[in-house]
């Protein structure tokens, strides 16, 4: 056989794969190419995130493992919460006053819905649906709630909508002039994947972030991951890695690739140590818990050595009750709203808008004072320091 021919059979051969490749995408249905399209553009729009530690748990038993602040709230089991065999697939998120939990609830047909509830006079009132999160139904399954200490940013897991597969995370935010949430956001790789991905919490007072997957895992396994929250989204696509390369960050392939800051990281590793054993070690005897840095928490008035920081944090305790009373005078008045008549919306309107920035000015002046506080009693030790 001449050269000539043995050059065009080994032309052949090596357009056979791409050929095979080109039938095989041509044969993918609308939506298969449509998910192909999300996940490569998702993919493509990694989060830099740094993990702290990771850890691999029976799934029926995941929760226990997550140690947030008390001021974050809590989250349990439908099941635990209510003390009652019903909802055995439902969670619960309370806040840290207890006065408002945000549930799901599983209906006949196996839908998962998200509900709100009050506390009144040691009570839970009847739930109630959370309105425009689910408005245009693309979600079948809504589960895992979590909401921010500024009692708007709401994270959830659900299923439907442009999941990449089972349950996906999203975040919204309630919005103030209809009395609704906003449509929510899929917040993306690496927290997503083909897997399931859920019960997303940031805990801002350690500083600490967890979700929990079973990517790769068992079916009786979960993997908890903890990382460090960060306050603007930067993606790996700016940094010049290859499509490879940011792909294995967006599968959390090794969690020792994004340890970048090894002195962030340890501090992190440190706060964590400290609430596990905080959680751990219950003290009865503190009055409060208030970090002041990743190795000194106070628990008492007296504790403070800045001159004027006890009053201080008098000043914070008395704001933070003007805060929660507020946020519970508020959510009685959307309650209301909800079903009151077109004048009495007329009415109520401009107070709950007022309100409602009230709250926001609140929120910013307790974070404004807690940073004074933390700054003044750290001057304070570092130029005392023995």
């Amino acid at each position: 056989m001449s050269k000539h021919w043995l050059f065009i059979l080994s032309l052949l051969f090596l357009a056979l794969p791409v050929s095979a490749q080109k039938r095989r995408a041509s044969q993918l249905t609308p939506e298969q190419k449509a998910h192909k399209e999300r996940m490569e553009r998702m993919t493509a729009n990694t989060q830099r995130i740094m993990f702290v530690d990771s850890m691999v748990v029976d799934r029926q038993q995941f929760i226990q493992y997550y140690r947030l602040s008390p001021e974050a709230g809590s989250i349990a089991r439908f099941q635990d919460f209510f003390h009652t065999s019903q909802q055995p697939n439902a969670y619960v998120y309370v806040n840290e006053l207890g006065h408002q939990c945000l549930m799901a609830q599983e209906a006949p047909d196996s839908t998962i819905t998200l509900y709100s509830s009050q506390n009144i006079d040691n009570s839970w009132t009847r739930p109630e649906p959370l309105h425009g999160i689910n408005d245009q139904q693309e979600f079948r399954i809504l589960n895992y709630p979590f909401m921010l200490g500024d009692g708007q940013t709401f994270y959830f897991a659900a299923k439907g909508g442009d999941s990449l597969g089972g349950y996906d995370i999203y975040v919204t935010r309630y919005n103030s002039e209809n009395n609704q949430f906003l449509h929510p956001v899929n917040i993306g790789m690496p927290f997503n994947s083909e897997a399931n991905d859920y019960m997303y919490i940031i805990d801002e007072f350690s500083n600490l972030g967890w979700f929990a997957t079973d990517r790769n895992q068992p079916d009786d396994k979960v993997c908890i991951y903890v990382f460090i929250p960060s306050q603007t989204r930067q993606t790996y696509s700016a940094s010049g890695l290859q499509p490879s390369e940011i792909a294995s960050f967006a599968r959390i392939d090794r969690i020792a690739d994004t340890w970048t800051d090894s002195i962030a990281r340890d501090k992190a590793l440190k706060r964590l140590h400290d609430i596990t054993l905080r959680k751990t070690h219950e003290q009865p005897i503190a009055d409060f818990h208030f970090v002041i840095n990743d190795e000194v928490t106070y628990t008492r008035l007296t504790d403070f050595k800045a001159p004027d920081n006890n009053r201080r944090y008098q000043q914070l305790t008395t704001l933070q009750s003007r805060y929660y009373r507020l946020v519970s005078t508020l959510t009685r008045a959307r309650d209301y709203y909800a079903g009151a008549n077109q004048d009495e919306r007329n009415e109520l309107r401009p107070e709950i808008l007022s309100s409602e920035q009230k709250q926001h000015e609140l929120y910013n002046e307790i974070r404004q004072l807690e940073k004074n506080i933390r700054n003044t009693e750290n001057i304070f030790l570092t130029k005392n320091k023995q």
